[in-house]
């Protein structure tokens, strides 16, 4: 089976036979979206523009497409791309890909925040956080940690793209009594991971297969890791009255308040997501 021209029309029927396995509406979701990131076009211009022809080397994207969603490549991988709090952000593997809860949580510090503010997400992954908080408090001074350099070296990219003042450097959280204290902060925010190791047979494949676990997962005897060590640095980091926001896994709502609780933390406040699940936490440092 070929592709006869190179009309959106045909590319698109050729699209979908070619991943006829995979549910249609997933199939239909992906071809829009890869149109948008590699062509600039609305759903509604292509079904207005069905004769529309694109250049042979827009075409071969689409075919290398194609070959990796049939391995359950995440479709931001195959893009390269993704949009996150109407930012576009470069994506790849090695590197997690942005989640909407996290758009919720960095649209919750954006409204409760008042600038100028000194503020720091820890696992910055790729950058998406603290990109997103800087596009809109412009004044704020941000940092962005991770443990890793390929995140890190993705970030830097973005922010680069995106001509935004973020300040990255490679630092390991759970040896946080390491850190320099060069500066306090105002606001500390971290997606950290939070998936417990046994839960990965509930995953879906295309999770396991390309995102990295060194972003997602707790050994299930310490679920809380991450956000222990995270409590302990921002009690010590941050300016008085500072406030703490994290993403949470749904099932560690009542304990990460009770430890928050315990290291030092007041006003502690747990939301919901779109979705009805307890997703987000904010604490304000007594």
């Amino acid at each position: 089976m070929k592709v006869p021209d190179n009309k959106i029309s045909s590319i698109k029927n050729y699209f979908f036979k070619s991943l006829d396995t995979l549910p249609l509406s997933e199939v239909r979701n992906h071809f829009y979206f890869l149109c948008f990131a590699w062509l600039g076009l609305s759903k509604s211009e292509m079904i207005l523009n069905p004769n529309l022809e694109i250049s042979e080397s827009e075409l071969l994207k689409f075919l290398y497409g194609i070959k990796e969603l049939k391995k359950n490549c995440p479709i931001q991988y195959v893009a390269g791309k993704t949009w996150f709090y109407d930012l576009e952000i470069k994506v790849r593997e090695g590197v997690l890909i942005p989640r909407p809860e996290t758009e919720e949580l960095v649209h919750w510090i954006i409204n409760d925040s008042k600038s100028p503010l000194i503020i720091l997400d820890v696992g910055t992954g790729s950058g998406c956080i603290p990109l997103a908080i800087k596009n809109k408090i412009r004044d704020s001074i941000v940092f962005g940690f991770d443990i890793s350099q390929q995140a890190l070296d993705l970030a830097s990219e973005n922010a680069d793209l995106l001509e935004l003042d973020i300040k990255f450097s490679r630092f390991d959280i759970l040896n946080w009594k390491s850190f320099p204290q060069e500066n306090r902060f105002d606001i500390i925010v971290s997606n950290p991971p939070y998936i417990p190791v046994s839960d990965k047979k509930k995953m879906h494949k295309n999770v396991l297969d390309y995102e990295p676990d060194l972003a997602l997962f707790v050994p299930n005897n310490d679920p809380l890791v991450f956000y222990k060590s995270i409590a302990e640095f921002a009690y010590f980091n941050l300016n008085p009255c500072g406030k703490l926001f994290l993403e949470i896994h749904e099932s560690y709502g009542t304990e990460i308040i009770e430890m928050l609780r315990c290291s030092g933390f007041s006003n502690i406040e747990l939301r919901r997501d779109l979705q009805g699940k307890n997703r987000m936490v904010k604490a304000v440092l007594s």
